[in-house]
Parts: C-alpha cells; sequence; structure tokens
C-alpha cells in the first residue's frame, strides 16, 4: 500500500509534465466532457423514445463524466499532515517586540512563507491563528527538518554590517571610552547613538585571546562585543540575491550581493576601512544577524556588489543563513519556542491510510449491499446515486486543493452512511402512496416532491454545524468540515435529482412496473407519548451519573487539546512487546498520564500504546520514555552495502556535492562551481547505504557531518545521491554516499552511525500544546457548541412557525451531548471490563468536540422528519395534540429506524476498524446515533406537547387513527 501511494504520490509531484496541464488540453477536455455525455444522453433518450429526458440525462450523464476525469487526472488527491506524515507549529508573536503601529498579519504570513517555502513548491500552509500566533505547516519532514524549520521561522532575520570596535583604533576611543563607562546596551554621544553592545556566537567566533575586541560580561554571564554605528547603517534590506557556497579553504560559507544603493553604501564603508601599513591597523567587519555577532572577518580590499560571509559554518548553518536571508526579516517578532508543536511520522500516516481505506471500503459495501437487499431495484438507484456521490466529493476536493485528513476520511465514511437518508425519506413516501392505491408514476412523483423539503431541512441543519466547524476547527478538522459539507451538498443533486432521472427514465419506458421493498414495521399504534416522563427520568438519571464521573475524573476528561501537555504513541520492538497494565506502571511518574493501546492491521495489540499527560516538556516526555523502556522501543536502522574504492572517479559522474542546493536552485550551484569541482575530484571510496524507514538528504547530510566530527574527520567532503531524487527535503530509502575517506574510515563512520540510529526510538507521534493554545481551544468549542444549537434553534423555529419546535429540538439535542459525555466520562472505569468492545479510556477532545457538533446537525435530521409529518397532521390547528405525535411518530418510525441504521453501519465499521485516531470520534459518534434515534422518539416530539401546555388536555389517542397513514 505505501509504495503504491508513494507511485502515486511521485506522479503527483511530476503532474506538471502530463499533457492535460496544458491550456489546450484543458479547453479540449472540457469541451469533450460537455460534448460527449450529452450526445450520448441524446442517443439513449432517442432510441427509448424519451426525447423530454434528454437535458436532464445530459446534466447526470456530464456530472459523472466531469467527476471520473478530473478524480482520474488529479489521483491521488492530497493527504493532510496526519495521513502522511509532517509537523504544525503555533508561534505567538512576541508583544515586548512589536513594531510601532502594530503587526500586519498578511506581511507576517507571506515573510515566513517565504522562509519555508522559498520556491513554493512544497504545500506548505502558513496562516493567522487566533489574534496575534501564526499557525506553520508542513507535510513529509522528519525530526532534524523539524528544528531547522523552528529555528528559520522564530529568527527575525535582521542583518547588519558593522565595523568591529578595535582598541587600537583611534577612530573607536570615544566610542570605546563611553561603552565602558555606561552599563545599557546602547552607546550614545549627546543624541547620537555611536555603538552598540551585542552577543557574540562563541561556536562561531572564539574571543579568547582576541586584542582587536572590545569584550564585557552581560548580567547573564553571556559575553558580548562592541561595535560601531556608523550613517551607512548596510543591512539585509539592501541584499538581492544570497546563496550557499565554499570559501577558498572549502569550508561552506555564504555567497551575498547587494543591489545598486547598498552596493554603493557598502563599498563606501568597507573602502573606509581598509588596512592602515602605517599603522599596521586592520579593521574587522561584523556580521551581526538578530544581534548576535556571527562573523568579524577582516577587511583587505573595497566590496561593493558582492559579499561572502565565512566562519566556522555548518551545511545546515548555510542553509539556514540562504533561508534567513532570502526571505528578508520579518515585520515582527515571534517567541523562539512554538506554543504548540504536533509531529506525526510518515509511518503512522501510511499504517492511518491503510485503516482508514479498510473501513471506508467495508462501510460502503455493507451500506450498499443493505440498501440493495432492502430496497431491490430502488436499492439499486440509491447505490448508484450514493457513489456518484463519493466520485463528485473527491473531485470537488482535487479541484479545490483541499487535504483529505483522518477525519475527513471518517466524515466521507459517515456521508455513505448519511447519503442514503435522503433516499430513504422519498423510497418510505412511495411506499405509503403506493399503500393508498396510487400508480407507480404517481407513487414516483409524490414521493419526490412530498419529502424535498424535509431533505432539504435535514440537510441544512447538518451544514450549519459543519460551517460552525471549518470556522473554528483545526487543519485537521477542517478537512472532516469540508467533506461532510461537500456531501450533504451534492447529495440534494445525486439522491433527488439524478435518482428522479433515473426512475422517470425506467418507469417511461415500463421498466418498472411495480416498486417492491422490504418491509421494517407494518402499521404501528404505539404510544409514545405515554413513554416521555419515565424516558425522562431515565435519562437524568444517566446523565446525572455521567457528570458525577465527569466531576470525579476532573482535568483528566479533557485531551491535551484543552488542558495542555504532550501525547506520545511509541512502538515496541517485535520481541519486546508488554501489556497495557505494564505500560501504565512504567510511566505512572508522569502527571495526569494516559495510556491506551492502538491496534492498526496486522501489528499486534501490545506493541503500540499512545502515552497522554500534562507534562507540557514533549523532550523530557520523551527522554522519561526512553529510561523507562530500555532496549524495547522500537528504533530507527541503517544498513550498508560493500565499500569499494573509487580513486579513478571523474567529477563528472555525479550530480552534486553534499552541500549544494542542486535540484533547487541551479544559480546557486553555479556561484560555487570551481570549489564544488574541487570537492568532487577528492571523493575516493563509494558505499550503498539503506534506510528501512527512510530519511531525507537534509537529515542525513547532518547525521553523517556530526559522525564525521566525532570520529576526528571534521570537514571531510562527501557527497549524497539517491535514485530519482526530485528535492533534497524528500524521504528515500537507499542512498549513495561518496566520500574522501578511506575505505577503512569510511566503515567505522558508518557503524557509528548505525549505532546512533539504533539508540533513536521512533515516535510515530508526539503532540506538544501549551496552555495559551489549549485555553483558546476550550472556549472555541464551547462557543461552537452553543452558535451551532442557536442557530438551529432559530432555523427550526423560523420552519415550522412555532418556538415550540425549537426549543424541543434543541433539549433533544442537548440530551444527546450529554449523553454523550456521560459515556465517554464513564469509560475509564467500565474500560477494564469492556475491553472485548474496544472501550478505552476516552477523553474530550477536539476530534470529540467535532463528533459532537456533527450529532447535533445528525439528530436533528430524525427531528425534522418527524416534526415535518407533526405539521402536515396538524393542518391549520394552531398546536398539536397528543394523537398527532402519536401518529407523526409511528408513520415515520421505519424511516427514523433506516436512516439511523445506515449511519450505525458505517460508524460501528470506523469505531472497530478505523484506528487509534478516529477511535474516540468513532466512538462520540456510536453513542450519538443511538442516543439521538431514541430522543427524536421518545423525548423531541412529546416536549412539543409539553411546551404548548396540551399534554394535560390530549384527547386519548384512537389505535385506528394511528395506523392510518395520511
Amino acid at each position: 500500500m505505501d509504495g503504491w501511494f508513494g507511485l502515486l504520490a511521485q506522479v503527483t509531484e511530476n503532474a506538471s509534465a502530463v499533457w492535460w496541464n496544458e491550456s489546450w488540453a484543458v479547453w479540449v477536455l472540457t469541451l469533450a466532457i460537455i460534448s460527449v455525455p450529452t450526445f450520448l444522453a441524446w442517443l439513449v433518450t432517442r432510441q427509448l423514445r424519451a426525447s423530454g429526458l434528454w437535458g436532464r440525462l445530459s446534466i447526470v450523464l456530464v456530472a459523472l463524466a466531469a467527476g471520473i476525469v478530473v478524480t482520474a487526472m488529479g489521483w491521488p488527491p492530497r493527504m493532510g499532515i496526519d495521513l502522511k506524515g509532517g509537523v504544525i507549529l503555533v508561534y505567538e508573536i512576541d508583544s515586548a517586540k512589536q513594531p510601532e503601529g502594530g503587526v500586519t498579519m498578511d506581511k507576517l504570513v507571506a515573510a515566513v512563507s517565504r522562509r519555508v517555502n522559498p520556491g513554493g513548491q512544497k504545500e506548505v500552509t502558513v496562516r493567522q491563528y487566533g489574534t496575534n500566533q501564526l499557525e506553520v505547516i508542513v507535510p513529509e519532514v522528519d525530526q532534524a527538518e523539524v528544528e531547522f524549520i523552528k529555528r528559520i521561522v522564530s529568527s527575525a532575520g535582521v542583518l547588519e554590517f558593522r565595523i568591529v570596535a578595535n582598541p587600537q583604533d583611534p577612530r573607536h576611543k570615544e566610542i570605546i571610552e563611553k561603552a565602558t563607562s555606561s552599563s545599557g546596551s546602547l552607546v550614545s554621544s549627546g543624541d547620537r547613538s555611536i555603538g552598540r553592545w551585542i552577543q557574540i556566537d562563541t561556536q562561531k567566533i572564539n574571543p579568547a585571546g582576541d586584542s582587536t575586541l572590545v569584550m564585557r560580561q552581560a548580567g547573564d554571564g553571556t559575553p558580548e562585543v562592541l561595535v560601531a554605528l556608523d550613517r551607512f547603517d548596510v543591512t539585509g534590506d539592501f541584499l538581492s540575491r544570497a546563496s550557499g557556497g565554499y570559501d577558498q579553504n572549502l569550508q561552506p560559507c555564504v555567497n551575498f550581493s547587494f543591489n545598486s544603493q547598498g552596493a554603493a553604501l557598502f563599498g563606501t564603508l568597507t573602502s573606509q576601512n581598509l588596512p592602515d601599513p602605517a599603522n599596521r591597523l586592520l579593521s574587522r567587519l561584523g556580521i551581526v544577524l538578530d544581534g548576535v555577532l556571527l562573523s568579524a572577518p577582516t577587511i583587505r580590499s573595497t566590496i561593493s556588489s558582492d559579499g561572502q560571509i565565512t566562519g566556522s559554518f555548518k551545511q545546515a548553518d548555510v542553509e539556514f543563513l540562504v533561508g534567513v536571508l532570502n526571505a528578508g526579516s520579518l515585520p515582527a517578532a515571534l517567541y523562539s519556542d512554538p506554543i504548540s508543536e504536533q509531529k506525526i511520522s510518515p509511518q503512522l500516516g501510511a499504517d492511518t491510510i491503510r485503516s482508514g481505506a479498510r473501513a471506508m471500503l467495508l462501510a460502503t459495501i455493507v451500506v450498499l449491499t443493505f440498501m440493495l437487499m432492502y430496497y431491490r431495484f430502488s436499492g439499486i438507484v440509491a447505490d448508484l446515486a450514493v457513489l456518484l456521490n463519493i466520485v463528485l466529493v473527491v473531485a470537488l476536493m482535487i479541484s479545490i486543493k483541499a487535504a483529505f485528513t483522518l477525519a475527513g476520511l471518517a466524515g466521507l465514511v459517515l456521508s455513505v452512511g448519511m447519503a442514503v437518508d435522503a433516499n430513504v425519506l422519498i423510497y418510505e413516501r412511495m411506499r405509503e402512496e403506493l399503500d393508498r392505491g396510487a400508480s407507480v408514476r404517481m407513487a414516483i412523483r409524490n414521493g419526490f416532491q412530498r419529502a424535498f423539503s424535509t431533505i432539504v431541512d435535514s440537510n441544512l441543519t447538518t451544514l450549519i454545524t459543519g460551517i460552525v466547524l471549518f470556522s473554528i476547527g483545526t487543519d485537521q478538522l477542517k478537512g472532516f468540515a469540508v467533506t461532510l459539507i461537500l456531501g450533504l451538498s451534492l447529495n440534494l443533486f445525486t439522491a433527488v435529482f439524478c435518482s428522479r432521472v433515473i426512475f422517470d427514465l425506467a418507469e417511461q419506458k415500463r421498466l418498472l412496473k411495480t416498486l417492491s421493498m422490504a418491509r421494517l414495521f407494518g402499521k404501528t399504534s404505539y404510544e409514545f407519548v405515554r413513554w416521555v416522563r419515565p424516558a425522562v427520568v431515565v435519562s437524568l438519571v444517566f446523565i446525572a451519573i455521567g457528570l458525577v464521573a465527569a466531576w470525579q475524573r476532573g482535568q483528566g476528561i479533557f485531551d491535551i487539546d484543552f488542558t495542555g501537555g504532550t501525547s506520545v504513541q511509541v512502538a515496541f520492538k517485535e520481541d519486546q512487546g508488554l501489556d497495557i497494565s505494564s505500560v501504565r506502571e512504567a510511566v505512572s511518574s508522569l502527571p495526569d498520564v494516559a495510556v491506551s493501546s492502538v491496534t492498526v492491521g496486522d501489528v499486534p495489540a501490545n506493541l503500540r500504546y499512545k502515552i497522554d499527560t500534562s507534562e507540557r516538556s514533549g523532550d523530557a516526555v520523551e527522554e522519561m520514555l526512553r529510561t523507562s523502556f530500555p532496549g524495547r522501543l522500537a528504533t530507527y536502522s541503517m544498513g550498508f552495502g560493500e565499500i569499494v574504492s573509487t580513486a579513478d572517479k571523474s567529477s563528472g559522474d555525479s550530480e552534486g556535492p553534499a552541500g549544494s542546493e542542486a535540484n533547487e536552485d541551479e544559480s546557486d550551484q553555479e556561484t560555487s562551481e570551481e570549489s564544488s569541482t574541487q570537492v568532487l575530484e577528492s571523493l575516493s571510496t563509494a558505499v550503498e547505504l539503506d534506510f528501512p524507514q527512510k530519511i531525507n538528504q537534509v537529515t542525513l547530510q547532518e547525521t553523517i557531518e556530526q559522525a564525521f566530527k566525532r570520529a576526528g574527520h571534521e570537514g571531510v567532503a562527501f557527497e549524497l545521491t539517491s535514485p530519482g531524487m526530485q528535492t533534497r527535503k524528500k524521504p528515500y530509502r537507499t542512498w549513495s554516499l561518496s566520500t574522501s575517506l578511506a575505505p577503512e574510515d569510511t566503515r567505522k563512520v558508518l557503524e557509528q552511525v548505525a549505532g546512533q540510529l539504533a539508540s533513536t526510538p521512533i515516535y510515530l507521534s508526539a503532540n506538544s500544546i501549551g496552555g495559551k493554545v489549549a485555553g483558546n481551544t476550550k472556549v472555541t468549542a464551547v462557543y461552537a457548541l452553543l452558535a451551532s444549537l442557536v442557530m438551529i434553534v432559530a432555523y427550526v423555529w423560523l420552519r415550522f412557525q412555532n418556538v415550540a419546535f425549537g426549543l424541543a429540538a434543541v433539549v433533544a439535542l442537548l440530551h444527546d451531548v450529554l449523553v454523550t459525555i456521560a459515556c465517554i466520562a464513564l469509560s475509564v472505569y467500565v474500560a477494564p471490563y469492556l475491553g472485548w468492545a474496544l472501550v478505552d479510556d476516552f477523553k474530550i477532545s477536539l476530534d470529540v468536540v467535532a463528533a459532537l457538533l456533527t450529532i447535533v446537525g445528525f439528530s436533528i435530521n430524525d427531528t425534522i422528519v418527524i416534526f415535518d409529518r407533526m405539521r402536515e397532521i396538524r393542518g391549520k390547528s394552531s398546536t398539536v395534540s397528543a394523537e398527532m405525535v402519536d401518529r407523526a411518530i409511528n408513520q415515520t418510525l421505519s424511516r427514523t429506524i433506516l436512516t439511523s441504521g445506515t449511519a450505525l453501519l458505517a460508524a460501528i465499521i470506523l469505531y472497530c476498524l478505523g484506528g487509534q485516531g478516529i477511535h474516540a470520534f468513532a466512538f462520540a459518534i456510536l453513542i450519538g446515533i443511538i442516543s439521538g434515534t431514541y430522543s427524536t422518539i421518545v423525548i423531541a416530539s412529546p416536549i412539543v406537547l409539553w411546551l404548548q401546555g396540551s399534554v394535560g388536555n390530549a384527547a386519548p389517542v384512537k389505535r385506528q387513527a394511528i395506523a392510518e397513514p395520511l
């Protein structure tokens, strides 16, 4: 499965090369999609002598053709972070460093985007998150690249070129005297600033014994160096380009170029500080980034348009500087550490795709099979409508470049169950018409017409919750909201319009002489109003028990989405699995810790666990896990083949040096062409490397550099290539390494790398959420639920012209939400006894909030069906009676059970096979569907009577009247 998706991903990345992306091809395809199905519809309707259906059949076939073509050309669709791995970072603006006039978030978003995605090739998302926060979503990255991204995002990127104060230079005498007699960081002469104390990067510059620097110790003990401020004020704003390269010693460096204005200023600055042979005076140019001195080379000659930043740089340092300088400074400073960090490994994404695909496929098959068996010919029509709905949803997701998330896949599965609701409403209406003795043609017409308003009402109320969820949700939940909204919107087209075309076509050609359907219930005459009081008592008692359990659990009932903390998913080696009680005991020292087993595909249940804790330091949690399970956690691995000597290898046989920007920026490669050639000519040893977990060039390069340094070979040239490599940020399994070391030395280094990887645990996911994000999430969740309830009340009130209907619907919805929360609260107490039923220690997370909103939308559907029937039975009467309520419930009982049952089938499959990522979500949906069906029948409708004050005055129920359909 992973290989298949990987192949499709490569096809997508090369999509720009395929013919159908050409503008002429788009027009040709569009014309073909419209004309061919239209002509086919004309032939079919002419052959069947049903020319009146030509237009409608054309629309159906055009929609089908468009959906298939778009899906085929755009396959596979974009996957969210939780399906293909990546990182989600949330940063907050440093309030102490805000510019005058405030922060323009659009400019800040654009600046950060330029840094994280300078070429624009990656599917990176940078957007505003809250009022003063920024969310950065980067797919398919590993831990080493995460650290690089965090560093480049948080850097303000303010570059300055300053002359370093020299105690031997008479021009700096005043600056040094005033600086040594003052305590602040800024040195002034009158109202003019003439110097500044700045920090020094001791890893790049060693100040010990350097008499040309003026040093002091800051209050926290860090060394500071004095620089002079000049009138030229040359900054990074004048740069036109920066690129990586190698200096004369073949060490990584940064090459830069100024624009014309910057070149003039920089040329004047350097020309005024040339060496003075008479006094043996040398000046040093300080290169300052974000108030830290990175390098201080000696000025030997006038420099104008081009220059070079040298120092003790690693390749990662060069890449960082190039990225920051090319992107420019940020319009506002961000705190250095993210307030929320979520990391998901590609391995977990692949496992999740397999689980989601299996659950979705099985749910679709089960629901379609049920409809086929129950409704026969009508079931075939419903199945075709559902399949068309799925195709169109996927096509639209591809067209708008929306990403499928794990919750989005769950939404697509649920939409399969909910998509048949409209068909059930129509078919049950048809059954009633046939029971009255209507002809097939009349039954079809009345069934579609009379069910239409109910379908619109039920879909609109669910759309309300979907829109609210999209407005407040995280990136993953937005994926769920998008699939839900698209599925419900298209359902009106597929279930009503397309199905009607097929029915009319079959009926006109006399292919449909009767409508044969199974029957769940006959004519029932249950007195539901009489059950309302005991039902309310039972519900109140259960909710009360659940709320007590929630109070007992306290903060423990909330996931880290709402409390802040860390969530880590660990994997044990195949022969080192532990039972869940042993894992809980081992991590019991973590605060508010909760452990749940993760079952994925064929992986045994004792090998994967999800560990949640309120400890907010992800590093501390990961270190605790390493010490708690020594030698048991699954780790990364590397194998390597035979090491061969390639002393005669020519430079033309290679693709580029390890430090070059090959495949990303050809101009950068040209800048350092001569030095790169020297590096390649020194390579003499080659070996093939194999990484089962896959690794990208950035991470592997950093790992090998560190291994060389530990082995005493710092600065050794090497080259990394992979077959078919498209970008340095994409992980690959096999790599070719060429070095200038002898084969035996290369072997020792690789053995060190293999040992290092073997001691590095694989964390399938690691989420760290700060308290501020958690607090915002709580407020957002409450607002979402309240907004959904208020909007549904308003809609139902306006639709039924009676506030009693709206309030009764909300009472039922609150009942369903509280029952679901009660079950979640009680789960921790019953999990030890219901493990066979996959009951776990469930918590309230953002996914559960999405489930609650979905429950609100789904529950109101069945309620509106009964309310619509009550409105019909009521006629011109101003109020409803107990008899009317019972008649409405009995006449719609079959469709209530069927609509809930199809969604329940999909939810059960999601719960059993959907995987850990949506287990709590599926549990909440499962409980909500059951509770919603119950509340719709015995709570919502009878409460309308209570609110109207009619219960006590209701006439006795007549069995015959109840059973008689309208």
